[in-house]
């Protein structure tokens, strides 16, 4: 029976923890990205809320659709999931601030 080296013991165990490392890197990159590019999709429908409410062609309580409707901007889709955006999110305009009735991710 051949004897396996400790080189080839200690080049293998190398190569498993560098492949690990770089696994794990990537897939904390991959989800950091996504979470800036729903934070850029957000902060997008935000601004345009909260510039027709300033402009005052928006009421109280608006919807996505309201804002596609009024010409501020065209169908959104999700970044990462590249599904259409629900159209009957709700947007409120309180005391200065935007809020969005986002759905909850899984």
């Amino acid at each position: 029976m051949k004897r396996i080296s400790n080189f080839t013991i200690i080049f293998i165990t190398v190569f498993i923890l560098i492949g690990v490392v770089a696994a794990v890197t990537t897939i904390r990159i991959n989800a950091e990205h996504e979470e800036k590019l729903v934070y850029a999709m957000q902060s997008k429908v935000e601004y345009y809320a909260k510039r027709c409410f300033l402009e005052n062609r928006c009421a109280d309580e608006v919807t996505i659709n309201m804002l596609y409707e009024n010409g501020y901007m065209e169908e959104l889709y999700h970044p990462v999931t590249k599904e259409a955006i629900d159209p009957n999110i709700k947007i409120r305009y309180v005391d200065g601030k935007i809020s969005v009735d986002w759905p909850k991710e899984d």
